[in-house]
C-alpha cells in the first residue's frame, strides 16, 4: 500500500519532479566550487537565489539575504550576534526551541532579560500583552509567524506596526512556516530581520535556510568567521555582505534546489496553494471535530496544521497506529516546550496532521476512517493515566518570565 505523508511542518514531501531533475543534473554536471570574486555561468544561481528572496518577502537589497544551513543557525547567528550582556528581549510563548534556547543560554551567560508574551488555547500571541513588555529599554522583539504546533498565524503586520510606534526597536520575524505559503512585503512590515528555511513551504532540499537583515543592524558579530573566498589578505572578517556572514563553504546544491523551487513559484501559485490547503484542512478539522475522545488544538489555517489528542492515549500511540497503517505524522512537544502549556495538552504534548497541496481528499478520508476507528475502541488502548497539562520541568521556570 502506498504512504500517505502528513508532515510537511517538518519537511516537505514530496518535491517537485522537475526540481528533483534539475538537481540531479547540478550535481552531476557542476564541480561544486566556484571563486566567489567572479560572476560566472556557474554562479550566477546564488546571486539570483538572492535576488528571488528579496522579491518573495519585499526586500531592496539582494546582498542582505545570508545563506545558512537552517533555521537554527540564522535565528543563533542573529541572537547570538545582537543581544548583548543586559540586553533586554520581548518574545513569545509560541517560540520554537531554536529561539527558545539561544536565549535561555543568553540569560545564563549574559544576563539577559526576556518577556514571554501569552497566548490562547489556539497559540494566537496576546498582542496587548507583548506591546506592554516593550518600552526604550527593549533591544528586539523576537516573534514566530506561524507556530509549528497549532498553525495559528500572527498578525504581524499589527505587531510590527505597535512596535514601531513605540521607538525603532529592531524585530526579529520567524517564517521558517510561513515563508512559501504566505505572501510577505516588509516594505509594509519593516521587520529588521526575516528568518527562513528551504526545505519546508520554499520545497528544497534539508540543508540550506537564511536570513534577511536589514542595512542599519550588518555591524552584529558574526556567528562563525573564516574562510570567504574574498579578500582573503585580510587576517579579520571582510564587513562586506553577504561574505561577513558566509564563512565556509555554502551549500551549493542546496542554494541551487531554493533557486528551482522559487522559479516555480509565482503570486497565482501562492494564492492557489493557500486556497487549497486552508480547504482541506478546514475539512479535516470539521471532521474531528465530530468525533468522540478527541481533543483538537487548531483553528482552520493557511499552513496546514491540525494537532490534537484522543483523550487517554498517548500522542506517539496513536502515531505509531496511524504509521502501521502507511500514514507519516509527527507526535510529542514538536520542540516548542512553552506552548503546550497553553493549549492545554499534555505532557506527552500531541499529534500534528501537517498537509501540503500534494495531500488529496482522498488521503484525508482515509486519514478521517483510521482516526474514527480509533476513537472507537479507545478503551482498548488506554493504559495510563496522562498528566492534566504539560508544564516546564522545575530547574528551567526560573528562565521564563511569563507576567
Amino acid at each position: 500500500m502506498d504512504s500517505i505523508y502528513f508532515d510537511n511542518a517538518s519537511t516537505s514531501f514530496p518535491k517537485s519532479k522537475k526540481v528533483l531533475e534539475s538537481i540531479s543534473d547540478f550535481i552531476q554536471n557542476t564541480d561544486g566550487s566556484y571563486n566567489r570574486t567572479e560572476s560566472t555561468e556557474e554562479s550566477d544561481y546564488i546571486f539570483e537565489t538572492r535576488r528571488k528572496l528579496a522579491e518573495l518577502i519585499g526586500v531592496k537589497y539582494p546582498t542582505h539575504i545570508i545563506f545558512t544551513s537552517n533555521a537554527t543557525e540564522a535565528l543563533n547567528t542573529i541572537i547570538l550576534g545582537f543581544a548583548n550582556k543586559n540586553a533586554n528581549i520581548v518574545s513569545t510563548v509560541t517560540e520554537h526551541n531554536s529561539v527558545i534556547r539561544p536565549l535561555t543560554y543568553l540569560q545564563k551567560i549574559r544576563n539577559i532579560t526576556v518577556d514571554w508574551a501569552k497566548c490562547d488555547r489556539y497559540g494566537l500571541i496576546n498582542v496587548d500583552e507583548l506591546i506592554d513588555f516593550v518600552d526604550e529599554k527593549t533591544d528586539l522583539v523576537i516573534v514566530n509567524h506561524g507556530s509549528n504546533v497549532t498553525g495559528q498565524v500572527q498578525p504581524i503586520a499589527e505587531i510590527c506596526k505597535r512596535v514601531k510606534q513605540k521607538g525603532d526597536i529592531p524585530i526579529l520575524i520567524d517564517m521558517s512556516q510561513t515563508l512559501g505559503h504566505i505572501e510577505i512585503d516588509n516594505n509594509n512590515l519593516e521587520a529588521d530581520f526575516i528568518v527562513f528555511t528551504g526545505h519546508k513551504a520554499l520545497k528544497a532540499l534539508s540543508g540550506i535556510g537564511g536570513f534577511y537583515i536589514h542595512p542599519k543592524h550588518t555591524s552584529i558579530s558574526p556567528l562563525k568567521v573564516g574562510g570567504t573566498g574574498v579578500l582573503s589578505e585580510l587576517l579579520s572578517q571582510p564587513r562586506t555582505l553577504p561574505y561577513y556572514f558566509e564563512s565556509g563553504t555554502l551549500n551549493y546544491p542546496g542554494i541551487f534546489s531554493l533557486y528551482c523551487s522559487l522559479s516555480e513559484m509565482s503570486t497565482e501559485t501562492l494564492k492557489n496553494k493557500k486556497e487549497y490547503i486552508y480547504t482541506l484542512t478546514h475539512y479535516l478539522i470539521n471532521k474531528l471535530t465530530d468525533m468522540h475522545n478527541i481533543d483538537i488544538y487548531s483553528n482552520a489555517n493557511v499552513l496546514g496544521i491540525v494537532s490534537f489528542n484522543i483523550k487517554g492515549m498517548i500522542a506517539a500511540r496513536v502515531s505509531s497506529l496511524l504509521q502501521k497503517e502507511n500514514i507519516k505524522t509527527r507526535s510529542g512537544l514538536l520542540c516548542a516546550p512553552f506552548l503546550h502549556h497553553y493549549i492545554h495538552d499534555n505532557v506527552y504534548g500531541c499529534v500534528r496532521i501537517s498537509l501540503s497541496e500534494s495531500n488529496t481528499k482522498e488521503e484525508t478520508d482515509k486519514l478521517i476512517d483510521i482516526l474514527e476507528g480509533i476513537c472507537n475502541k479507545v478503551g482498548e488502548y488506554q493504559n495510563i493515566k496522562l498528566p492534566r497539562v504539560y508544564e516546564l520541568p522545575i530547574p528551567e521556570r526560573k528562565y521564563f518570565n511569563a507576567k
